[in-house]
């Protein structure tokens, strides 16, 4: 029987930048007729997709495009998925017959354009000057802000990749025609360095192939990394694509296999495994089967962040040290209730370099990193994930809800202040069964230690409520100690 146009995917889109949801997005299906359009709070549903690996482009004006690749099985409701556009910045305007040089503000990011090397990609002829503007890709903060699933091919078979470094290039003529370098014409390109680790001094160029899903090198070309006036690091070299360039490079793998429960012990069949590195830049996904059980690939010798996804509910987070052995967890991913369901991811930028996640429940318990918690007894949070050198992310899952407010802030535990929290910057992504909020502080004035994200009100009957605070604090809050008494879903 041949595959029937049966299953669905929702998704939400975000600013990358403030965390606001974003109406107007056009989100495509590619090699399909199926379109939608974000709603006002960024929500948008594709229906009768067919099953198979499904590639997904999602545009709006002033963004960079934004391509996810997912394996849909039939009648399958695909929920939950978070997009987050990445704001282009203008960089500068060329002529296409003279061509030059565009620098990012603030960055070490730049291109140089050859005169009479550009084409516009419908075939017409280039209308006035041709605007370049570039939009850095952040891996520190949402690793899946990569295009596809951070993959290449190599002898037919998937490779993954980690990145040291990625951008997009977007260029139009006076009329908004989309301009691409023609072919066998070259550019010169500098991508800032972004890594975790010790950075290679030459990496291949990587560029992303929007109608296959997958990162492909460009020929032979190898990026070389050096150093600006200020010490700032970058990795140049030449591109013959000038859209999303990546340098990065495949690593060995080694297989980490586990399973994913509910909150009563039962297996959950057909959910997504998320498996992204803590000390380098990468991500590989995975499906469990109907047993609940996964196997997906790590890096060698590294440490990982293994959490797992259906739907809307996501699991607590496993951080795992992986060798060159392949490794079975001890414990299942566990999803907590329906109703009670609550993460908070919260990540930032290289400097400062130890933030510290805080999390103040109704009964005074307040978990952080010296007081991590526990997840399958009180008070039912932990703090899965701390970090001490930079980027984060820290994790704090709730399996069980009290009544009353909880209160959610970040503390600049390093106390600089060149950048502080703000000049990071920071994000914090709270997900509960209403759905993903992603909270960044509007503004550095007044800017001290501490800021408030937000607080959550929970009524006895399991119902949650938002309440964002976005401010800043004097000091850490205290919370008097009190009695626990946990919600009820009627």
């Amino acid at each position: 029987m041949p595959n029937q146009a049966t299953a669905s995917v929702s998704l939400q889109v975000f600013d990358n930048k403030t965390g606001q949801n974003l109406g107007g997005a056009k989100v495509s299906v590619l090699n399909s007729s199926v379109t939608a359009t974000s709603n006002n709070e960024g929500q948008a549903k594709l229906e009768k997709l067919l099953s198979g690996r499904t590639i997904i482009q999602i545009s709006k004006a002033g963004y960079a495009d934004q391509v996810i690749v997912i394996n849909l099985t039939e009648k399958q409701d695909l929920t939950g998925i978070v997009v987050q556009l990445i704001p282009l910045q203008v960089g500068g305007a060329v002529s296409p017959a003279t061509g030059g040089t565009v620098n990012l503000a603030g960055s070490t990011a730049q291109v140089v354009i050859e005169p009479n090397s550009l084409q516009r990609t419908d075939g017409q002829a280039i209308q006035g000057n041709v605007n370049v503007s570039i939009a850095l890709i952040n891996t520190a903060q949402e690793i899946r802000n990569m295009p596809g699933d951070l993959a290449t091919v190599v002898n037919n078979n998937r490779a993954p990749l980690e990145s040291f470094g990625a951008m997009v290039v977007d260029m139009r003529d006076s009329s908004g025609a989309k301009v691409e370098l023609s072919t066998n014409r070259n550019a010169n390109i500098r991508i800032p360095l972004m890594t975790r680790g010790l950075a290679p001094a030459t990496i291949p160029l990587y560029y992303f192939d929007v109608k296959l899903g997958y990162w492909l090198q460009d020929g032979t070309r190898i990026l070389t990394l050096q150093k600006d006036e200020q010490g700032n690091e970058f990795y140049t070299g030449t591109s013959t694509t000038l859209n999303t360039v990546n340098a990065d490079i495949p690593y060995s793998t080694t297989n980490v296999s586990g399973c994913l429960a509910d909150a009563t012990g039962k297996r959950v069949a057909n959910a997504q495994i998320l498996l992204e590195g803590k000390n380098y830049f990468g991500y590989t996904l995975a499906t469990t089967n109907a047993q609940g059980l996964f196997t997906i690939a790590a890096k060698q010798n590294a440490t990982v962040l293994i959490s797992g996804q259906a739907g809307q509910l996501r699991s607590n987070t496993f951080e795992q040290q992986v060798s060159t052995s392949n490794l079975t967890l001890n414990d299942c991913l566990v999803l907590a209730d329906r109703s009670q369901n609550v993460t908070v991811r919260l990540s930032w930028g290289q400097k400062p370099e130890d933030v510290d996640s805080h999390i103040v429940a109704p009964d005074g318990s307040h978990v952080y990193f010296d007081q991590p918690g526990q997840l399958l007894q009180a008070p039912f949070m932990n703090l899965d994930v701390d970090d001490v050198d930079s980027f984060g992310p820290e994790i704090v899952t709730i399996n069980k809800l009290m009544v009353g407010e909880y209160h959610y802030f970040v503390h600049n535990y390093s106390a600089t202040s060149n950048p502080g929290i703000f000049g990071s910057p920071i994000k914090v992504e709270l997900n509960t069964p209403k759905g993903t909020q992603i909270f960044t502080p509007a503004s550095g004035s007044s800017e001290s230690l501490v800021w408030s994200a937000f607080k959550l009100k929970v009524a006895e009957n399991c119902d949650i409520t938002v309440v964002p605070t976005k401010e800043w604090l004097s000091d850490v809050p205290f919370a008097p100690q009190g009695t626990a008494k946990y919600c009820t879903k009627p």
